[in-house]
């Protein structure tokens, strides 16, 4: 057997035996691979879950967010989507939408992962399969016609090479021998699919292209490469083809089976008679590859010889039929006596191996629930506030800062806070935030299964997390849920000290809180690169959603110290963005001082960092006035102070202080005043708060007391 004969059939049985294995072990190892599909809800929720999705483990879908369920629908139909997820949150039940295409295998793993999740937001999930009730029986059928087409076309190739030799002598003897024999298959092919699919024209159509791919792409491997072309083309079927003949979705198996089912014969193929067998359409894709197939296929048979002399690859020596089986073309029977058993048995195993199962997925934390409550008592006035602030509590809230509240529709409110004292059995402990849900009766903490932050620190930060401090909220509410977003500064740790931190920049997170129910964290997404420097506008330090309709704008105050002497404060800008579109930066808009520009260097100071305001603070309008609420000069200010404007623009008055923020004892700190405008609303004043906390940890871990806000009510100037 000459050694290049040898070599090609070695990769044939080493790739066979791989195929075996992929069949027989398989089915304890079936994993969805970015399955197509869809999500559809309201537009923020449906790019945030569909964000989600994709961060599962082993990346099980490729999810696109669409409009509505009109849409879902349309990408189910034409392909496009295998599943599509249709979130209600009015409700708690959402609706799975999986085609009648779908293998089953495919539709229990889809299934099982969408299940998983939803019930780790509290939710459960209702099934309905969207396409032909007889889709089943169809695809099998499809699948069938592939087959036995692909076999027709690989049998004749091979008879005639059996016959007359696997290289024809000239170029005209190589084209009459392949239009001889690819007219033959497509013949074959055809009454394969007349008398298996019994469709259309068109199914009989794609039959017999299969039929004829496979036996001109046969013909032409063989023209190359003689009989060891034969392997080859064995490799080329099997190794592209090995999750359609074990009767496994592609989308179930990993690389490369996955990848290389699309491209070979076999499964463009499946995916051709498919698409025409289920949607009555051809598939541009699948057909582009079986045409590329036959047209590569003509060209190599043309030009083999060509490639054959200037390569100097010896032509077959003497009869090139099976009558002689002596001397040097004897190798040729071993040729057969390996490839034949080895693709029969390959293909009884597609056969008789069972259906493969998917694997069960790993379980999906649950993202939050809330604690034990602790009775508040009547909440009528700020003396209450306070009241409430000086109560012990739980070790799951023991003391924070910040303090931004949320007013949700279904009249609870949430509190959010900065680094948060806890206790345990292990002793107090840090984390860098923190949320309370408060209605007529308890405050509730809110907690992540894994007992840390609620907006979780940034992954894989190492000896220097970056974690998130809140700075203000947006309700916005939705018919049977709110959609609340808390813009954050992202802070990374450099030191033990409680001022050794960078602020790096803007984060915004995204709850959704269906009316009653527990806030559930459905985004969490940085705005712009990481950087360092009060220089830097902090972008998020102030929030106000404003408008009805769709005539509806959000304003994102941002706030910077340029570092030179005497500026202790913050200056002030304003960008304004559709609530919708928040998350995307590039939709935001500054205002220049004139107008409202596409580039944030354009953002012009409406309050000078001289006698300016605190790096967080509150912007909220009311009566049809526009009011900004701090501290002037920041920590080194005693006035809590507001500046007025008729305008979110402004321009902005110079600031009025509006009360003095008490020293308090000896290593207390006070700063951070914000304001609550809808606690307990009253013409000319507002409720504010600001944070306490002293530079002793200990002191603080010993009376958490000392780490909670206080409230008073201020006047606003007329």
């Amino acid at each position: 057997m000459p050694p290049a004969v040898a070599m090609v059939l070695a990769v044939v049985v080493v790739a066979e035996i791989a195929w075996a294995a992929f069949v027989l072990a398989g089915s304890d190892d079936l994993r969805p691979h970015a399955v197509p599909a869809v999500v559809a809800a309201d537009p923020v929720v449906a790019e945030s879950v569909a964000r989600q999705y994709d961060d599962l483990p082993g990346d099980p879908f490729d999810l696109r967010a669409v409009t509505n369920e009109d849409t879902a629908r349309a990408a189910l139909d034409d392909g496009s989507a295998r599943a599509a997820l249709i979130v209600d949150l009015e409700g708690s039940v959402d609706r799975l939408l999986l085609a009648s295409a779908n293998d089953d295998t495919l539709d229990a793993a889809i299934r099982d992962r969408v299940e998983q999740t939803d019930e780790s937001l509290g939710r459960t999930v209702d099934v309905e399969t969207v396409g032909p009730a007889d889709a089943d029986e169809r695809r099998e059928a499809a699948r069938l016609a592939v087959a036995l087409a692909l076999l027709l076309g690989f049998l004749l190739a091979v008879g005639t090479s059996l016959r007359d030799g696997p290289v024809s002598r000239t170029h005209l003897r190589a084209l009459r021998r392949t239009l001889v024999i690819g007219s033959a298959s497509v013949v074959g092919g055809a009454l394969i699919g007349v008398l298996v699919l019994r469709g259309s024209w068109v199914e009989v159509l794609v039959a017999a292209a299969v039929a004829g791919a496979a036996a001109v792409s046969t013909i032409a491997l063989e023209a190359l490469f003689g009989w060891a072309g034969l392997g080859l083309v064995v490799v080329a079927f099997f190794a592209t083809g090995a999750p359609v003949l074990a009767r496994v979705d592609p989308y179930l198996v990993g690389e490369p089976w996955a990848s290389l089912a699309g491209l070979g014969v076999p499964g463009a193929g499946v995916d051709t008679a498919t698409a025409v067998t289920l949607r009555g359409e051809l598939a541009v894709g699948p057909v582009a590859v079986l045409l590329v197939w036959i047209a590569t296929s003509l060209l190599v048979v043309v030009l083999a010889g060509s490639v054959r002399r200037r390569y100097a690859v010896p032509e077959p020596v003497g009869d090139e039929s099976l009558r002689d089986l002596s001397g040097v073309n004897a190798w040729r029977v071993r040729v057969l006596g390996v490839v034949a058993p080895l693709t029969a048995a390959m293909l009884a195993l597609a056969v008789v191996v069972p259906r493969a199962e998917a694997a069960t997925p790993r379980p999906v934390a649950s993202l939050a629930a809330t604690a034990d409550c602790v009775a508040s008592g009547s909440v009528t006035s700020v003396d209450d506030l306070n009241r409430i602030a000086g109560l012990r509590g739980t070790d799951d809230f023991r003391g924070g800062d910040v303090g931004a509240d949320a007013l949700l529709q279904d009249g609870r409110r949430l509190w959010l806070f900065g680094d948060t004292l806890r206790g345990g059995p292990a002793g107090p402990t840090y984390v860098r935030n923190s949320m309370l849900v408060a209605d007529d009766r308890c405050l509730r903490a809110v907690l992540p299964k894994s007992g840390g932050a609620l907006i979780p620190d940034r992954a894989g930060s190492g000896d220097n997390p970056v974690g998130h401090w809140p700075m203000s909220t947006i309700v916005d509410r939705r018919t049977g849920y709110d959609l609340v977003y808390v813009t954050t500064q992202r802070v990374q740790t450099t030191g033990s000290d409680a001022f050794d931190f960078h602020n790096l920049g803007l984060s915004i997170a995204v709850f959704v809180v269906p009316a009653g129910a527990t806030p559930q964290l459905i985004e969490q997404r940085d705005l712009g690169a990481d950087r360092s420097g009060r220089e830097h506008p902090t972008w998020g330090a102030a929030t106000a959603l404003v408008g009805s309709g769709k005539d509806r704008w959000v304003y994102v105050y941002g706030t910077a110290n340029p570092g030179s002497d005497r500026a202790w404060g913050y200056s002030l800008r304003v960008a304004r963005v559709r609530p919708d579109d928040l998350l995307n930066q590039s939709r935001w808009r500054y205002w220049d001082g004139g107008g409202w520009s596409r580039s944030q260097a354009d953002a012009t100071e409406m309050i000078a960092a001289r006698d300016g305001v605190s790096q967080t603070l509150s912007v909220f309008t009311r009566g049809g006035r526009w009011y900004a609420l701090s501290k002037r000069n920041d920590l080194l200010g005693s006035d809590i102070t507001v500046w007025t404007a008729n305008s979110p623009t402004g321009p902005w008055s110079s600031g009025t202080a509006v009360a003095k923020v008490s020293k308090g004892e000896t290593g207390q700190v006070r700063y951070m005043p914000l304001a609550h405008p809808s606690l307990f609303p009253q013409a000319g004043s507002v409720v504010a708060s600001y944070s306490t906390n002293d530079t002793n940890s200990e002191r603080v871990a010993e009376d958490p007391l000392r780490y909670r806000p206080h409230f008073v009510r201020v006047t606003l100037p007329r």
